[in-house]
């Protein structure tokens, strides 16, 4: 119990952890739902006639919108090495406190 209590104590590497589990959780929430709006944008522009310009800029932005989204499969991977290492060091720091 006493390394409970002394693990709780340590504010500072809770609240990394803390943060880095409500970051994963947003991006949980925020990338499909930035996916959704964008995919019922382009139904909505596809429709419009803008010329050849406009229509070359639409695709070119809906291009580069969702090779974004592709990369953004690695922000989670990212934040969730990141929690591994705050707990990991947030462990070796409770033990050679100990």
């Amino acid at each position: 119990m006493e390394m409970l209590a002394k693990l709780l104590k340590n504010v500072r590497g809770d609240s990394s952890v803390i943060a880095l589990v409500i970051m994963l959780i947003l991006f949980g929430v925020v990338l499909p739902v930035g996916l959704m709006v964008t995919g019922s944008l382009y139904t909505t522009v596809s429709n419009m006639d803008l010329g050849s310009q406009g229509n070359s800029t639409r695709t070119t932005l809906f291009n580069n919108i969702y090779s974004a989204y592709n990369l953004s499969v690695i922000l989670p991977i990212v934040a969730a090495a990141g929690m591994i290492i705050a707990a990991i060091m947030l462990y070796f720091r409770w033990r050679s406190s100990t």
